[in-house]
C-alpha cells in the first residue's frame, strides 16, 4: 500500500518585482526622514556633543556605513521580506534570525509613535507661538491626524507609498540642503573645521560619543529597504545599493547640516540656539524671513514621510514571520498600536518626554542589531562563501562597525546612564533582550522547525519580473 503524502507547505507571496531602484532607495532615505531627524534626533545630541556636533555625526555615520556594507553584503544574497531577521538566520543560524526578528518587533513599530509624538509636539509649538492657540492637549489631534494620512498612503498598495516616499523624501532633502548651503555662504568668512574638534564636546570625547548615541537615532532607518526584497526589481542589486546609498548619500547630509548649523547660529551662541524651541524653524525666520513655514513644511512632510517608511517595513516583516508561523496575522495592523502608544506616553509624560523615551529604546534595540548583522556577514563569508571572502568588504568593515557601536551602549549603560524616566527605556530594552533569547531557547527545543523556516528565500532568482507576475494575487 503507498504510504500517504504528506502536502508540501505553500507559501504566499507579496507583489514581486513591482517597484524599481528610485522607490527602494528612498524607502530607506524617507525611513531615515532627513528633515525631522536634522531637526529632532540630532537636535538630542547638542547637550552632549555641543560645538563638536559635526563629529559626532561623522562617527555615526561611519558606523553605520560600516553595518550598511555588511547588510548589503547579505542582502545581495538573501532577497526577502523578513530582511535583516533573514539575514542573521542565514549567516548566524535560525535562533541568530529569531533574535533578530525579536529585536525588530520591538524597535520598528516604535518608529511610527514616537514621529506621532514627534508631530504632535511641532505642531503644538508652532500653533502656540505662529498662531495663538495655547491648548497644551492639542498634540494628541496632530498625532491622530498623522496616523490617519500614514494609514491612507500604505494600506491599498506597495507601489503607491514607496511613490508618496520619493516625492516627500526629495522635497525635505532639497529645504534643507538648500538652507544649509545658505547658511554656509553667509558665513563663508567664519568657516572652520572647530565642528570636528572633540574638545567643544562635554568632556571631550566622553560628549562626543553621548552625542552620537543620538546621531545614530538619525540613521536608523537606512537598511528599511531590506523588507522590500521580494518586492523589488532585480533585487540583489537594488537593495544593496539602497542600503549602503542611503547610508551614505544621507550621512552625508547629517554632517553638512550640522556643520552649517553650528555656524548658523553662531558658534558662540549655539549650543543656546540649538537647544530652544524648534531651533530649525528658527534658523528658518533668521534667513529666510517666511520662508521659515517651507521649512517647517518640510519637517512636517519629513515626519509624514518616516512614518509611512516605518509601517512599510514592519508590516512586511511581520507579514514574513506569520508566513513562518512565528507571529500572529493581526500585527500587522500597526497603524492602531502607533496611535495607542503614543497617546499612552503622550499622556503620561507629555509628548517631547515621550519621544525622548521612545527614541532611546530604539536606539539601544536595533545597535545590538546592528552588531549581530555586522558579525554574521563576517562568519556566513568567512565560514559558507570562503571562495568569495573580500577582507575589506567581509571583515574590516563589518567589524569596524560591530566596534564603532559598542561605544553607545557602554556610554548609555555605564559611561553616562540617562535619568528617569528615560532609564525606563534602558531596563525595558535589557529585559526585552532577555526575553527573547529565553523565547528562542523555548522553540528550538519545542518547535525548531519554525525556526529553521526562518532562513526559508520567498523569491525566485530573476533579474526582471516575469510575465503577469503584477497581476497575480499579491499583499500589498
Amino acid at each position: 500500500m503507498e504510504a500517504a503524502r504528506v502536502p508540501a507547505r505553500t507559501f504566499d507571496h507579496l507583489r514581486e518585482h513591482s517597484i524599481g531602484l528610485p522607490q527602494v532607495l528612498f524607502q530607506s532615505i524617507t525611513h531615515m526622514a532627513p528633515g525631522a531627524a536634522v531637526a529632532y534626533s540630532i537636535y538630542i545630541s547638542v547637550p552632549f556633543s555641543r560645538q563638536a556636533l559635526a563629529l559626532s555625526v561623522l562617527l555615526a555615520l561611519v558606523a553605520c556605513l560600516c553595518a550598511a556594507v555588511a547588510i548589503g553584503q547579505l542582502a545581495r544574497l538573501e532577497p526577502s521580506a523578513g530582511g535583516l531577521y533573514a539575514y542573521a538566520a542565514r549567516s548566524l543560524g535560525p535562533p541568530a534570525g529569531f533574535v533578530v526578528a525579536w529585536l525588530f518587533i520591538l524597535f520598528e513599530p516604535l518608529v511610527a509613535p514616537f514621529l506621532y509624538l514627534e508631530f504632535g509636539w511641532a505642531m503644538r509649538e508652532v500653533m502656540s507661538s505662529e498662531a495663538g492657540w495655547h491648548y497644551t492637549g492639542q498634540w494628541w489631534i496632530w498625532a491622530t491626524l498623522m496616523t490617519v494620512l500614514v494609514f491612507l498612503l500604505t494600506y491599498r498598495d506597495i507601489r503607491l507609498s514607496t511613490t508618496a516616499g520619493v516625492i516627500l523624501g526629495a522635497f525635505e532633502i532639497a529645504v534643507f540642503g538648500a538652507l544649509a548651503v545658505w547658511m554656509l555662504l553667509s558665513n563663508a568668512g567664519d568657516l572652520n573645521l572647530a565642528p570636528f574638534n572633540p574638545d567643544h564636546g562635554v568632556g571631550h570625547w566622553n560628549g562626543i560619543f553621548r552625542g552620537m548615541v543620538f546621531a545614530i537615532l538619525a540613521f536608523i532607518g537606512f537598511e528599511a529597504a531590506a523588507p522590500l526584497g521580494e518586492e523589488a526589481k532585480n533585487p540583489r542589486r537594488t537593495v544593496p545599493f539602497a542600503v549602503v546609498g542611503s547610508a551614505l548619500a544621507i550621512g552625508l547630509f547629517y554632517v553638512l547640516t550640522a556643520y552649517a548649523w553650528v555656524f548658523g547660529a553662531g558658534f558662540d551662541n549655539f549650543v543656546t540656539q540649538a537647544t530652544g524651541a524648534d531651533p530649525w524653524r528658527s534658523l528658518g525666520k533668521v534667513f529666510w524671513s517666511t520662508g521659515w513655514i517651507v521649512v517647517f513644511l518640510a519637517i512636517c512632510n519629513s515626519i509624514a514621510a518616516n512614518s509611512n517608511a516605518a509601517v512599510n517595513a514592519a508590516t512586511r516583516v511581520f507579514y514574513a514571520l506569520a508566513r513562518n508561523r512565528l507571529a500572529p496575522s493581526p500585527l500587522g495592523w500597526m497603524s492602531a498600536f502607533a496611535l495607542v502608544l503614543s497617546f499612552a506616553l503622550g499622556w503620561k509624560w507629555g509628548p517631547q518626554t515621550g519621544f525622548f523615551l521612545i527614541a532611546t529604546l530604539a536606539v539601544i534595540v536595533v545597535v545590538v542589531v546592528y552588531i549581530l548583522i555586522c558579525l554574521g556577514c563576517i562568519w556566513h563569508y568567512w565560514t559558507k562563501r570562503r571562495a568569495e571572502f573580500n577582507p575589506l568588504l567581509h571583515l574590516v568593515l563589518p567589524l569596524a562597525g560591530a566596534v564603532l557601536f559598542f561605544f553607545p551602549l557602554y556610554y548609555e549603560y555605564v559611561k553616562f546612564p540617562p535619568t528617569y524616566p528615560i532609564k525606563y527605556a534602558n531596563w525595558f530594552a535589557l529585559g526585552w533582550v532577555a526575553v527573547g533569547l529565553a523565547l528562542t531557547l523555548v522553540l528550538w527545543l519545542r518547535s525548531p522547525e519554525r525556526l529553521r523556516d526562518m532562513e526559508r528565500v520567498y523569491v525566485e532568482d530573476e533579474t526582471v519580473a516575469p510575465k503577469g507576475a503584477g497581476a497575480a494575487p499579491a499583499v500589498t
